[in-house]
């Protein structure tokens, strides 16, 4: 017999994948947290009932969220990854040499923890010395530590109930307050069909804070829509990543056209964004 999880995150969408076994399924203090191995994208994450990322597409939201302004700023010293307590930003972030250190500020230990023990393909980037984990709210930490950061990554679940905060005017004016002059951040920015007005409106707020702000995004099955969109903060131009050579290491999804091509919008979005 079949087990399918269904997720419906619009009222006129839904999408399924077919899942072999349960491996772990608690409410912790924060969310609804779900471990699946699925039929076909290895296992995957869940929170209160939205798929996060799954082992065989992950490469798409991990590589285009971390090498596009890390490759924009040239050598980044330091890092701040908001969210990402499954690693799998950190383990992308940790192939750049001159990364003295990463911090990563997660709410939910639990999600650390579980993701170490179900994700093995992304070994274990904690072990790194130069990592840190903090388990507290991101807002507080940004207020702290204006000018700190050379590239931030705001990994992110969507817009629901306490992550809402995390794509408002005031998150943007931390992040960006808290980079150094010539800094970049990227954040997790939703979907061109179904999210138009609120990349809109991040877009404009991005636009009155930083000089080169752009959207891009990238193809990740599933997701709704099969695709997610992340929007590029920074005064320094995201094309300077295209002169920046990759780090050691295989990349799975980028690559130098990929790279160009995802700030190539389709132009219904193209008109809605940037008029």
């Amino acid at each position: 017999m079949s087990i399918w999880f269904t997720e419906e995150l619009h009222p006129y969408y839904r999408k399924g994948i077919r899942i072999k076994r349960v491996l772990a399924d608690e409410q912790t203090q924060y969310q609804h947290l779900q471990f699946v191995e699925t039929e076909f994208f290895g296992n995957a994450m869940i929170l209160d009932g939205i798929i996060q990322l799954t082992e065989r597409d992950n490469m798409g939201y991990h590589e285009m969220i971390t090498h596009v302004p890390l490759l924009a700023v040239g050598k980044p010293k330091r890092v701040l990854i908001v969210g990402g307590g499954d690693g799998g930003s950190l383990k992308q972030v940790l192939r750049y040499p001159s990364v003295e250190q990463v911090l990563v500020c997660e709410l939910d230990q639990r999600v650390v923890d579980l993701s170490r023990e179900h994700f093995a393909s992304f070994g274990d980037p904690w072990a790194d010395p130069r990592a840190e984990l903090l388990i507290r709210d991101a807002f507080g930490f940004l207020e702290e530590n204006p000018g700190q950061f050379d590239v931030i990554i705001s990994d992110t679940t969507d817009p629901i109930g306490m992550a809402e905060r995390l794509f408002s005017d005031e998150f943007y004016k931390l992040v960006v307050r808290a980079l150094t002059p010539h800094g970049a951040a990227a954040t997790q920015c939703e979907q061109p069909y179904f999210d138009t007005q609120l990349i809109k409106t991040i877009y404009q707020t991005a636009k009155m804070l930083t000089k080169n702000p752009a959207y891009y995004y990238a193809n990740i099955p599933t997701y709704p829509g099969g695709g997610i969109g992340f929007m590029y903060v920074s005064n320094t131009p995201w094309e300077n990543g295209l002169k920046t050579p990759y780090p050691a290491g295989v990349n799975e999804y980028i690559n130098p056209d990929i790279h160009k091509g995802a700030f190539a919008l389709p132009e219904f979005f193209r008109k809605e964004l940037y008029g």
